[in-house]
């Protein structure tokens, strides 16, 4: 009964090392090492070119354009123009004023 046990003993180690052994072929190492050079290649080319498009659309949806408004709280031209603003017209105005705003 003894000697029975160690050969199921033996028969289960040779099966477990045979998956191992499966596994580890040369042609599964060759493919495992070049999908870990060409996945991240891959990644990147496409992030580098998928990001000039989310920065381009970003950028377009602020806008760059500034338009001129009046300040109605400022009724002083000293008070104007101490804050970076021009005094037209008995108004102050600002000309970096954002659209968005």
């Amino acid at each position: 009964m003894l000697f029975s046990n160690s050969k199921t003993n033996l028969k289960t180690r040779q099966k477990n090392n045979k998956i191992g052994t499966v596994f580890w072929t040369h042609t599964n190492v060759v493919l495992l090492t070049g999908y870990l050079i060409i996945v991240p290649i891959c990644t990147l080319t496409t992030l580098s070119l998928l990001l000039p498009l989310f920065t381009a659309s970003l950028f377009a949806s602020t806008g760059t354009s500034h338009y001129s408004t009046s300040i109605p709280w400022i009724d002083d031209a000293s008070e104007c123009e101490h804050t970076g603003r021009n005094w037209r017209d008995r108004k102050c105005w600002d000309n970096q004023h954002d659209p968005m705003f």
